[in-house]
């Protein structure tokens, strides 16, 4: 898969100083989150990213998030969406990795319903880290065996660890 987000960004940054456990912590990843709708999963999300993150309202981190998904989807295709919203009072790029119980229909461009979604909050004033962020999360998601990976995740811990492998690891022999 030849992301959107990837035929933008990788070849405008030649490297990606960004790992994902720099932004990725095991209390923002889940597990088969239960929503119906895009704006269902988002208040979902929203509202698990507040309680770990102090100072951070979930309202502002939903209304962020689906004014964003109104500009334009974030679903990159097969299965997969990065909804990402500046934020006032964030401090680093933070990340939060969910997969839903049932696919959501996020207006794909492949028509593909999303199974993973890779949330960014970012502070308002972070350009260049931003863009390598979502260039480091392109590249990883362009391999069918990190995607399915994450997608079959049973656990909130394995959905971390099969996250945070590197790209240079097998990972279907992380997966025994």
């Amino acid at each position: 898969m030849r992301s959107s987000i990837s035929r933008i960004f990788l070849p405008t940054i030649s490297h990606y100083p960004v790992n994902i456990e720099s932004i990725l912590a095991p209390d923002r990843t889940r597990c088969n989150i239960v929503a119906s709708s895009r704006k269902k999963a988002l208040e979902e999300i929203a509202t698990h990213l507040a309680a770990t993150l102090e100072g951070i309202d979930a309202e502002e981190i939903f209304t962020r998030l689906v004014n964003r998904e109104k500009i334009g989807t974030t679903a990159i295709g097969e299965g997969i969406a990065i909804p990402h919203c500046r934020l006032d009072g964030c401090n680093s790029i933070t990340g939060g990795l969910f997969t839903v119980q049932e696919p959501i229909d996020f207006h794909a461009l492949d028509k593909t319903p999303v199974k993973v979604l890779f949330v960014l909050l970012v502070p308002v004033d972070e350009v260049k880290e931003h863009l390598e962020v979502l260039a480091m999360l392109a590249q990883r998601f362009e391999s069918q065996d990190y995607r399915n990976s994450l997608i079959t995740a049973r656990q909130n811990d394995d959905l971390y660890r099969m996250a945070t492998i590197e790209p240079t690891t097998d990972i279907r022999q992380q997966q025994g």
